[in-house]
This record gives structure tokens, sequence and C-alpha cells, in this order.
């Protein structure tokens, strides 16, 4: 029986996880946090990182909130939203993002749909990068 990554409401949770938060085994197609591995004897002069590599997890997608904010600005923003935040440094980005989507109602419709479809995206886009049998359900 082929192996599939369902990605359902729980599975596509995880995607906005902290970095090296979540790992998903390329041999059970199962997504672990990182915390129950807490008891695990690592050895060590492996990085994290290696240890999950040599065990067969490979780190799940993730999604970025500035490349996020940044897209969903792109698809919906005026022209001069868009020339207002060009300018605005990473590290201020998404505040910046938020006063704006406040102070402008219209910048709510639709961003729980894109914000899903955003998701929904960058999951697929990482299982095909690895080769990862999926269903989006």
């Amino acid at each position: 029986m082929e192996k599939v990554l369902l990605l359902n409401h729980e599975n596509l949770i995880k995607g906005w996880g902290a970095e090296g938060q979540y790992w998903f085994s390329t041999r059970d197609y199962r997504i672990i946090d990182i915390v129950s591995l807490v008891d695990v004897d690592m050895p060590e002069n492996m990085s994290e990182s290696a240890f999950m590599l040599s065990i067969g997890y490979i780190p799940y997608f993730r999604v970025n909130r500035l490349e996020l904010s940044r897209s969903y600005i792109e698809a919906v923003g005026s022209r001069k939203l868009k020339a207002k935040l060009a300018d605005v440094p990473d590290s201020e980005y998404i505040d910046t993002f938020w006063k704006y989507f406040d102070a402008y109602k219209h910048l709510s419709d639709g961003y729980e749909e894109f914000q899903l479809n955003f998701l929904i995206k960058k999951a697929i886009d990482w299982c095909e990068d690895n080769s990862i049998n999926f269903e989006v359900v």
C-alpha cells in the first residue's frame, strides 16, 4: 500500500510551527514535534538537524509569516498601499502590515481564504519538492 500524507486541517496547522519544531518521517509519513524526542539520546558530536536527518526525518514545511503578508498585499493591496509597504524593512513589515490591515477593513475581505490557500500551496510545494505522496482533504 502506497503511503500518503493527508494534508488535513491538523497537518496543515503544523506548518505554522516554529523553525525546527516539526519533522516528517520519510519512512512512515508521521509528523512529530521535536519535543517528543526530548528523552532520545543524541550523539554529542551531532547537531539536532543532522541527527534528525540520520534517523529518517526531514524538516516539515513551514509558513513564513513575512512571505504570507507580502503575498497578500501583492494580491489584494492597492498600488498606493503596495508603495507604502515596499520600503518597510523585514523586521517591521508584519507589524506594519497589521496596522494597515486594521485600518483598511477591505483588506480583511477574503484574508482567511487567502491564508488557507497559501498554506495549502506551501504544503503542496513542499510535498512535491520532497517527493512525498499527498492528498488534500
